[in-house]
């Protein structure tokens, strides 16, 4: 059990050394681009790349990681009818496990092969049985389970009966979790239409307020000032300024040069990386907030932000390219 345990442990370290080493490398690739290049455009560049290298695989990991637990909360009641049923033929639990092992039990069959692997290792059920829901503590319908389970074999009774039990306990909050997520799915569809929504409002903000900048830039030009300072990009006095004050207009700049949004001194450029990374963040949090109304996990509402993201990054590309702002 001890040698179970510092493998575990040892495992955890690597993840956290590989994260380390991953941060650490990437801070460097930052360092080392501002002193070669003296560039903060290729900082921000590096920077944006960054992150979406960790985060975005991580995030991916996350969720597939959800799925597999939700998929084993989904099994688990049929492996503990099992147990119920070898119990009531005569076996102890350990033997019960031993039978359960051979049966196909989808995404669970896999732990269950590697407890009764354990079992076969001569290291006491208890202790198995804890390293278990510790492996699923993300989990509490199976984490609570099993310590339920430890618990009632050590006092003993008909243990079959309370698995029966159980199992039917799970299976009335995996219906009431299900009649949940049906019913929240219209708030989930409200979440996707006002991301399009906002989408359509932005397109139509760029194809009418754009032109109307660009007329008052160049009235402004020939003489006519009255109308005020409407016109014009705001990151204008930062063209060719490396100054933190001009952060976020150099990404401006940037997003520019790489999507060909227009000249850095026209309002196009300005306007339509500012609606551009609006878009995206609006993508972002919209598929958070659908998961976490969904399912009760943020995590559940990556899949929801990666199809608003990448259906908005496509769409806005697409009517950039075309020509229809």
């Amino acid at each position: 059990m001890r040698f179970s345990i510092q493998m575990c442990c040892i495992m955890e370290m690597d993840k956290k050394r590989i994260l380390l080493i991953t941060v650490t490398v990437f801070l460097s690739a930052m360092l080392v681009s501002v002193i070669l290049f003296q560039e903060l455009v290729i900082f921000l560049n590096v920077l944006i790349m960054g992150v979406i290298v960790i985060v975005l695989p991580f995030s991916i990991y996350q969720f597939i990681e959800f799925k597999r637990i939700k998929n084993c909360e989904d099994e688990f009641p049929n492996f503990l009818r099992d147990l119920a049923e070898a119990k009531r033929s005569g076996l102890s639990l350990i033997q019960a496990i031993r039978s359960c092992s051979k049966s196909d039990y989808g995404a669970l069959t896999q732990e269950i092969v590697r407890l009764n692997n354990k079992l076969t290792w001569n290291i006491q059920l208890k202790d198995v049985l804890k390293e278990f829901g510790e492996k699923f503590k993300k989990s509490s319908i199976i984490s609570h389970t099993i310590l339920i389970i430890s618990q009632m074999e050590e006092s003993g009774g008909k243990t079959e009966d309370i698995m029966d039990s159980l199992a039917d306990n799970i299976e009335s909050i995996k219906e009431v979790q299900m009649e949940k997520r049906t019913l929240m799915n219209q708030h989930v569809m409200s979440m996707y239409a006002i991301f399009f929504i906002f989408f359509g409002i932005s397109m139509a903000l760029i194809k009418f307020l754009i032109p109307l900048m660009e007329v008052q830039e160049e009235m402004g030009g020939i003489g006519i000032g009255s109308l005020g300072t409407f016109g014009g990009s705001p990151c204008q006095v930062c063209i060719g300024v490396n100054s933190g004050e001009c952060i976020t207009c150099n990404i401006f700049f940037t997003t520019c040069s790489i999507f060909n949004f227009g000249s850095n001194s026209s309002p196009k450029c300005y306007y339509k990386s500012l609606y551009f990374f609006m878009i995206i963040i609006q993508g972002i949090f919209s598929g958070l907030v659908a998961g976490q109304i969904s399912s009760d996990s943020i995590i559940a509402g990556v899949k929801h932000s990666l199809i608003m993201t990448v259906s908005g990054f496509v769409l806005f590309l697409s009517v950039s390219s075309i020509g229809i702002i």
